[in-house]
């Protein structure tokens, strides 16, 4: 099984001020998007309804440990694929 590494790179301007819910939804929408999938799927795959899928992305509820855990499964990914924003690189963190 291949593994992708997922590292979108956000402007100078919103790295400083992204907090870490903001960097996994980012990263989130960028996974959605080279897989070509859609919201319902990472729903299914993550075991919560579409609408609770899409509370997270509006930040009306948080992402949490498990939400990251089973995305990066249905992504193919490492979970600090999912949470790493600027300053961070998961391969070379010791991660």
């Amino acid at each position: 099984m291949t593994q992708t590494i997922i590292s979108p790179r956000p402007t100078a301007e919103s790295r400083q001020s992204e907090s870490l819910q903001e960097i996994v939804t980012r990263n989130m929408r960028v996974a959605i998007a080279l897989r070509g999938c859609a919201q319902k799927d990472l729903a299914a795959a993550m075991g919560i309804t579409p609408a609770s899928l899409s509370q997270k992305f509006v930040g009306k509820t948080l992402w949490n440990l498990v939400d990251i855990e089973k995305a990066s499964g249905f992504f193919n990914v490492k979970p600090e694929a999912l949470v790493a924003g600027h300053g961070f690189e998961p391969w070379t963190s010791g991660l």
